[in-house]
């Protein structure tokens, strides 16, 4: 039998052993700092007294040998070192898992690629020949560029030829134009469905790669509950999870939300819009195409085509929406028209996905589906951004509605951290996560989204084929109206009250009706320059 001395240390090591696990739960508490300060003072401050209290007494207990009072404060110590210790998991898979989606910094992987079939194998063979690169207008980043061929070698001895578009200068490597480019390492994802360039992996090499990192200047610990703000929703169509830089930009949603009127607009921006690329001298090309120069330079287009500051974003890409989806345990949504569509996988045959017409439950794949699809549609890309839209109020009426578990959280949050990107701060996101908290249960037990004003968009435009050189066939795009940009950004400015409505001005939201006289966005408008552009 231990002695009773030994008794005591045993006992008073164990009282005190939940100060360790309390103090970390303190810690984590106010590494949330978008929460309320003096809410996350009273949290701590309580959690400390309470137990330093609890631990007082059961000190006391212990030095009269008060074997009653002794044992019941071990086993309420034992309780508490466990539930703080679940605390402390909790917390760290959350903090985790924000971190690991966070994005501090903007970074844009480059490679230096030569068709494979030049007998070049590393980066010395390349003194004395022809260097392609995109003619950037961030001048910090063509510095970084210059940087790595002085550190190569290459600046001196090679002629270094400037692109204003990535397409036209992936057609001169395979002409033998030029001996090599410098491009976006996402470049065959995003240009092996283009005519001619199926095979890109195999027909190309890549000599070496760095990055380009830019400091996030949007990044601070200002709460966004008291200003209105924009972000711009991106969905990439990566084809594994964990991939987010890959592949082309498929979903563009612009989103204005204005906390304290609870009011929303979304503007859907057609991937295939023919529009100026500010951050590639402004030269003209499809919207999809400017993912090749960063996260940032989609940001910047979009932001120069709807003259709005977009100070966020969130890229998720669509293998993490499959999974997302099957967390939740599907979405439902009224499906406007039955589709089939390829997998997450784009395999065909017996993996085609089929979306039966009406109200449903989908799952990830099926989800996906719907988004992806718009081929058997007469306006294909224009339809399919509504769908989009659908898709993801369905995920968000999930995650408002059905998600009531710290498991269901952690597993939802763990889906996120692998498969998206965002340059919200962990201030922010925090702070939105206590505003939507405090207001759910003035819900009572409506649904929260039927009490939001929320207001779709569309850009409508004109399909056409752009004939260049360097397509092997004409390259689709739509050539947007200029009517529709301007009515969905008067939308967007009163909600982000940079501007006053016009009339007694009131949101809602109408779905997808096809009426013309219900749609916030017209699809036709009849300007003059839309016949120009057909060929």
């Amino acid at each position: 039998m231990p002695n009773a001395k030994f008794k005591k240390w045993w006992l008073n090591i164990l009282i005190s052993l939940p100060v360790v696990t309390i103090g970390l739960v303190v810690g984590y508490i106010n590494l949330y700092s978008g929460i309320d300060l003096s809410l996350r003072l009273y949290a701590s401050v309580s959690l400390i007294c309470a137990y330093l209290a609890i631990m007082l007494l059961g000190f006391y207990f212990v030095s009269r040998e008060i074997k009653i009072g002794s044992t019941i404060i071990s086993v309420l110590s034992v309780l508490i070192l466990l539930y703080t210790s679940y605390l402390v998991y909790v917390n760290m898979r959350v903090y985790n898992s924000l971190n690991q989606m966070i994005r501090t910094q903007s970074e844009v992987d480059y490679s230096l690629v030569s068709m494979a079939n030049n007998n070049l194998t590393e980066v010395s063979d390349l003194e004395g020949m022809t260097i392609a690169t995109l003619n950037l207008t961030d001048d910090s980043a063509l510095d970084v560029i210059y940087k790595f061929l002085e550190a190569e070698e290459l600046r001196d001895s090679n002629q270094v030829i400037m692109y204003d578009s990535p397409i036209s200068m992936v057609h001169d490597l395979y002409r033998g134009e030029v001996d090599a480019m410098i491009i976006g390492s996402n470049f065959v994802s995003l240009f092996s469905d283009n005519r001619g360039f199926e095979n890109i992996e195999e027909e190309t090499q890549v000599l070496d790669t760095f990055t380009i990192v830019t400091e996030n200047n949007n990044l601070n610990s200002s709460s966004l509950t008291e200003e209105p703000f924009s972000i711009l929703l991106l969905g990439t169509n990566s084809m594994e999870e964990g991939q987010i830089d890959s592949g082309q930009v498929n979903t563009l949603i612009l989103t204005t939300i204005n906390l304290q009127n609870l009011s929303v607009t979304m503007t859907s921006v057609p991937r295939d819009s023919y529009i100026d690329v500010p951050c590639i001298n402004y030269a003209k090309d499809k919207l999809s195409h400017t993912h090749s120069a960063g996260t940032m330079c989609v940001v910047q287009t979009v932001e120069h085509l709807m003259g709005v500051e977009i100070p966020y974003y969130a890229k998720l890409n669509f293998r993490g929406m499959v999974s997302l989806v099957d967390t939740l345990g599907g979405i439902e949504v009224d499906v406007p028209v039955t589709i089939t569509e390829q997998n997450s996988r784009r395999q065909f045959g017996e993996h085609m996905i089929t979306v039966e017409e009406g109200l449903q439950r989908l799952d990830g794949e099926q989800a996906l589906a719907l988004s992806r699809h718009r081929k058997s549609f007469l306006n294909q890309d224009l339809t399919r951004v509504t769908h989009q839209q659908l898709v993801l109020k369905g995920i968000v009426n999930e995650l408002l509605t059905e998600v009531s578990t710290v498991n269901e959280m952690l597993s939802i949050l763990n889906v996120l951290g692998e498969n998206m990107d965002t340059n919200l701060s962990i201030a922010e996101i925090t702070s939105l996560a206590q505003y939507i908290l405090d207001i759910l249960p003035t819900f009572a037990n409506s649904n929260p989204l039927e009490e939001i004003h929320i207001k779709n968009m569309v850009l409508s435009g004109v399909d056409d084929r752009v004939h260049t050189s360097y397509y092997a066939v004409p390259l689709y795009v739509i050539h947007l109206y200029e009517g529709a940009i301007a009515d969905a950004r008067e939308s967007i400015l009163i909600n982000l009250e940079q501007m006053e409505p016009g009339f007694n001005y009131s949101f809602s939201f109408n779905g997808f009706n096809d009426n013309h006289e219900t749609l916030w966005v017209q699809p036709f408008y009849n300007e003059p320059l839309i016949n120009q552009w057909i060929n």
